[in-house]
C-alpha cells in the first residue's frame, strides 16, 4: 500500500529538518508523499519540491496556521495553495507581524522574571530563516542551559499556564479558512481532540468552521487511538468532510514521532486520502515533483 504523511513540519517553523532533509528521509521511508505544513509560513516549499524532482515523491504544498476559538489555540491545516500569489504572501505577513509581537513580550516577560538574556533578535540569529515560536524559545533555554528539558521550560515559563506566557492574537480559524479558500486550498481543521474541548464545543467549532468552509477534518493522527480515531471519522461523515491523516513530524524536536509511521510505528496513513484531497482541489493547483 502506498502510504503518504500530509502533517510535516521543517526547521522554517519548528522542526529541525531542511525541507531537502525532509525529503531524503520521506524517500527512505517509502512514502509516496508528504506534505510540508510549516506553521504560518511557506518558505520552505519551493526548496521541497526541487529536492523531490525527478524522485517520485510528491511533496504537497501546506501551511497550518495557529488561530484562537473559545480561549484555545486551533490550528488549520491549508493545502494546495496558490502560495506564490503576491496577495497571500501580503497577508501571511500578518500573520507573522502578529506573532512577532507576542514573540517579543514573551521574551520581555522571561528576561523580566529569570534574568535570563532572551530576545527575539537572538533567537533569530540563532535559529536563521525560522518563524520563531515557543518550541525555539525552550530549545534557547536547554541548549544555553538555564533548564533541563523542553517540557520542564513549558511547564515553567511558555505553557498556557506558566509564568511567561502571552496568548495569541486573536485571529480566528475563520480568517485562517477565509485566506485558504481565498487562493485556491483546501482547508482541513488539524487534531481535534487536542484542545481539550468539550464535545458540545467541538460540535460547536466543527459546525461554525463548516459553515466558513471549512472542508476537511485530520482524523489518522499520530496520537489518536481507534476509539479517537472512530470518533473523528464520525465527525468528518456527520458534517461531510473529507479526511486526511498525519505523523505531526517535528524531527529531534518531537523525536518520539517517526516520519510517516509516528509512535512506534503505529501510524499508516493510505494515499487514497490524498487522492480524494486532489478531487476538492483545483487542478492548477497542483504542484507534482
Amino acid at each position: 500500500m502506498k502510504t503518504i504523511d500530509l502533517h510535516v513540519h521543517s526547521c522554517y517553523s519548528d522542526g529541525s529538518l531542511t525541507p531537502a532533509e525532509l525529503v531524503t528521509l520521506a524517500l527512505s521511508t517509502g512514502l509516496s508523499a508528504f506534505a510540508l505544513t510549516d506553521h504560518d509560513t511557506t518558505d520552505g516549499i519551493d526548496e521541497a519540491v526541487r529536492a523531490a524532482k525527478n524522485t517520485g515523491l510528491e511533496v504537497v504544498p501546506g501551511i497550518e496556521f495557529s488561530t484562537r476559538f473559545l480561549h484555545r489555540d486551533i490550528h488549520v491545516l491549508g493545502y494546495f495553495i496558490d502560495y506564490h500569489a503576491k496577495a497571500f504572501q501580503q497577508e501571511l505577513h500578518g500573520f507573522l507581524a502578529a506573532r512577532d509581537i507576542r514573540n517579543h513580550q514573551m521574551c520581555d516577560r522571561i528576561r523580566e522574571y529569570t534574568g535570563f538574556p532572551i530576545s527575539l533578535d537572538g533567537l533569530s540569529e540563532y535559529f536563521p530563516n525560522a518563524v520563531i515560536t515557543r518550541a525555539h524559545m525552550a530549545a534557547w533555554l536547554v541548549e544555553q542551559g538555564y533548564v533541563e528539558t523542553r517540557r520542564i521550560a513549558f511547564d515553567k515559563y511558555l505553557g498556557e499556564h506558566a509564568s511567561c506566557f502571552v496568548p495569541k492574537s486573536e485571529v480566528t480559524p475563520q480568517d485562517a479558512i477565509r485566506l485558504i479558500l481565498s487562493h485556491g486550498g483546501v482547508p482541513v481543521l488539524a487534531n481535534p481532540l487536542l484542545y481539550a474541548l468539550s464535545r458540545k464545543q467541538l460540535h460547536l467549532l466543527i459546525q461554525e468552521l463548516k459553515e466558513a468552509g471549512l472542508m476537511g477534518i485530520e482524523a489518522v493522527y499520530v496520537l489518536n487511538r481507534g476509539s479517537e480515531e472512530a470518533f473523528v471519522r464520525s465527525l468528518a461523515e456527520q458534517y461531510g468532510l473529507l479526511i486526511t491523516g498525519g505523523s505531526d513530524f517535528h524531527g529531534k524536536n518531537k523525536p518520539n514521532i517517526a516520519l510517516g509511521t509516528g509512535i512506534k510505528s503505529g501510524l499508516s496513513i493510505p494515499y487514497s486520502l490524498l487522492e480524494e484531497l486532489k478531487t476538492a482541489t483545483p487542478v492548477s493547483n497542483f504542484r507534482e515533483s
